[in-house]
Order: C-alpha cells, then structure tokens, then sequence
C-alpha cells in the first residue's frame, strides 16, 4: 500500500476548502465540487444519488432454472421455448439471455456439423423405392377413411 498524505486532510485546513466535497480520487486528489448543505459530500458522491434496483432487475438477477442439455434439437428447441419465455415474462436480463441464446446457437450449429459428419462415414441413406411405397395422396384418403 502507498503511503502518501492524504491530500484531503491538507484541503480542509484551507478555509477556501471548507465547503468542497470531502471525496478522494484513486489518484489521491479531492473533488472539487461544493458540498450538500449539512453533508460531507458533493450531489454526485452522496449515498443517497445511488439507483435503486427495480425489482424486476433484482429478480433477473438471481432467478435460477434449468435448461435441457444441448444433446439433440428437441432438447435445444425445449431450452429455447423456456429461455423465450422467461425473456417475455422479463424474468432475465438482457445481457444473460443473449449469452444463453448465443451458447443455444453454437450448440445447433455443433450438433448440426456433429450429424452431417456421422452421415459422411454411414453413408447416404437409402432412397425410397417407389414401387413399395404408397403415394402420399393414398395415404391421405386412408387416413381420412379410418377416421369416418
């Protein structure tokens, strides 16, 4: 730790001084700023100057949940339906939710390269054979049939 004067106590031996701000800068100088009547310090260095948290801040702040583990698009989807609905609900700061947003889209775009990769070594899927499958309009008229 520097010892060096404090420089405040030299200002209020000053009587010029008497009236200014009793606040010390990092670089050991005084503000130069008047006094609140009765007070020691300036508006700006007062306590009282001190935002109040809003509650709804106060609650982002330490609200706690759990998201789905990023391990299929069902469970990035799910992770995301909840991280969107506590961001319209404004249970989440802003800057929170984007770092959660930003994590959910690096963890698509990993599964995605991750499942494009494990096609490559598979193989391609086989394609369809026509002659085996029914055409979709078929299958419509049968599913229709069955619910009459």
């Amino acid at each position: 730790m520097i010892d060096q004067p404090n420089e405040a106590l030299h200002n209020n031996d000053n009587p010029a001084s008497k009236h200014q701000c009793h606040h010390i800068f990092p670089d050991n100088h005084r503000c130069g700023s008047p006094r609140m009547r009765n007070e020691q310090f300036c508006y700006f260095h007062h306590d009282y100057r001190r935002p109040v948290v809003a509650p709804q801040e106060r609650y982002a702040r330490t609200s706690s949940f759990s998201l789905f583990t990023p391990s299929s698009h069902e469970a990035i989807e799910e992770s995301l339906g909840e991280l969107l609905s506590r961001i319209a609900a404004n249970h989440i700061d802003a800057r929170r939710a984007g770092l959660l947003l930003y994590g959910l889209q690096i963890a698509a775009t990993n599964l995605r390269s991750t499942q494009r990769i494990q096609a490559a070594q598979t193989g391609p899927a086989p394609a369809p054979n026509p002659a085996t499958e029914e055409p979709l309009s078929a299958e419509i008229t049968r599913i229709q049939t069955q619910r009459q």
